[in-house]
């Protein structure tokens, strides 16, 4: 993977992860992450009955969007992301709860989103040019 994905991966921290619903249409949720640079996987943290984690069961390929918070054009940085959600190792935990060491309050499980393919968009330096990653 691109370092500039990585970098950009690396400088967030909140993601909107995205699945199919019962319905056939789709469901969100924003979910705090760290990133397992590594093994190229998102990992965050949340209670096995949300919604989220369900669907995420039942139809384990998701989407995932971090986007910079600006609102100067130019500014604009992104990744779109097609992961594939599972439970956490115990190494991806130890990573999460470096970053998020409050969470180990929480009755919560941590999942890993390996990624599967990106899409970087950096308005300032790539204008319209995309930078993608496949596995």
């Amino acid at each position: 993977m691109d370092e500039r994905i990585k970098n950009f991966i690396l400088s967030q921290k909140l993601l909107n992860l995205s699945m199919l619903d019962e319905d056939g249409g789709v469901y969100c949720a924003s979910c705090y992450y760290a990133f397992d640079s590594q093994n190229l996987a998102l990992i965050f943290a949340s209670e096995e009955r949300t919604k989220h984690v369900q669907l995420a069961h039942k139809a384990p390929k998701v989407a995932v969007n971090i986007a910079s918070d600006t609102d100067i054009i130019n500014l604009i940085k992104g990744v779109q992301i097609k992961a594939l959600f599972q439970k956490a190792t115990k190494e991806q935990e130890k990573i999460y709860y470096e970053k998020f060491p409050f969470a180990k309050l929480a009755k919560a499980c941590v999942f890993a989103l390996n990624i599967q393919w990106a899409k970087y968009t950096d308005n300032k330096i790539l204008l319209s040019k995309k930078l993608e990653f496949f596995i």
